[in-house]
């Protein structure tokens, strides 16, 4: 047996096999222009949401994902802080942004001296294509490849092929063995910043930059007030926030407890006192429900200032750490 995948626009409109499985999609795909069309934003959200990196999180978001979980934070965020308070906000995990974005507009209609900042592990993959055959590899920032395209086949490299579909088996040997072969990680390949247009041709690869933030975040970060960068939450940042919002991302079965852990103890440090912290869940299969929890850090001490759904599956874990 084996799976086709999606390597073109006109193709996404089919990304299941006959048997139901998932064809996976080209990374290559999420390319836009700039400006981006009406078109290639469409296409940008259709394919976002089938990424992952190597760890295997995905980049899932939609629009809309959290407007439950906006309202009821800016409810706090107005008790907790005056309205001509400089807040610095920070989105951790935030994916390509667009919800970030979303909650910005709502922030910073009632602060107008806010702040916000969006940050992600991965914000950019590199496209890198061996011009003389068309073979197409992925590539995290640090240069770990992740997919390999060769049409009509787009294959996984993090992860092994399911056997009964041995061709596609078959296609990712060879693609790691022509990655040996053709030396593409023997040079990092680095960007002044994302996006970056510029397209670099070196030994017979052509490498360009896919942007992993949406299109209209691009153009909204032009403000002065709103930005994105590349940031590990399980590291503390490098000043504190008033407030730090991380949906979907300390989740114990994407992480070991002991890394949660780390990450959780790295949000609250990265906290003023007096701050908020607010993380949580999206149940997708439970009509896209958000168990969200908000916390305040006092002196000594986090308490919970509201709850959405049925709050942090963590919740306790957070209370029992200190402030």
């Amino acid at each position: 047996m084996f799976k086709l995948g999606v390597c073109k626009s006109e193709d996404l409109g089919h990304t299941t096999t006959l048997l139901g499985k998932q064809r996976q999609i080209s990374c290559s795909l999420l390319k836009t222009e700039s400006p981006a069309s009406a078109a290639d934003i469409t296409r940008f959200e259709r394919v976002i949401r089938s990424t992952a990196i190597s760890s295997g999180v995905s980049r899932t978001t939609y629009w809309s994902r959290f407007d439950d979980l906006d309202a009821v934070t800016q409810c706090v965020l107005q008790r907790t802080f005056s309205a001509d308070q400089c807040l610095d906000i920070h989105d951790m995990g935030a994916s390509d942004a667009f919800l970030s974005m979303q909650w910005a507009e709502r922030v910073f209609a009632a602060f107008p001296l806010a702040r916000m900042t969006a940050s992600d592990i991965s914000l950019y993959f590199t496209e890198a294509v061996w011009v003389s055959s068309g073979e197409t590899y992925i590539l995290e920032p640090d240069g770990t490849p992740i997919q390999y395209t060769k049409a009509p086949f787009v294959v996984w490299l993090a992860r092994r092929e399911h056997p009964a579909y041995l061709l596609n088996a078959l296609v990712r040997r060879w693609a790691g063995w022509r990655l040996r072969k053709l030396r593409l990680c023997s040079e990092p390949v680095s960007w002044r910043g994302v996006p970056d247009s510029t397209v670099i041709n070196r030994g017979g690869w052509r490498f360009r930059q896919i942007p992993l933030v949406h299109p209209a975040v691009l153009s909204f970060a032009c403000n002065e007030r709103f930005r994105v960068v590349q940031a590990n939450a399980f590291c503390p940042l490098p000043s504190q926030c008033d407030v730090i919002r991380a949906m979907n991302l300390y989740q114990t079965g994407v992480f070991t407890a002991a890394r949660v852990q780390q990450g959780i103890r790295a949000a609250l440090d990265s906290i003023v006192k007096g701050g908020i912290f607010i993380a949580g869940k999206t149940m997708e299969m439970e009509r896209a429900r958000n168990d969200v929890s908000i916390f305040q850090k006092t002196q000594g001490r986090i308490r919970v200032v509201e709850r959405l759904g049925k709050g942090f599956e963590l919740e306790q874990l957070v209370l029992g750490m200190s402030a």
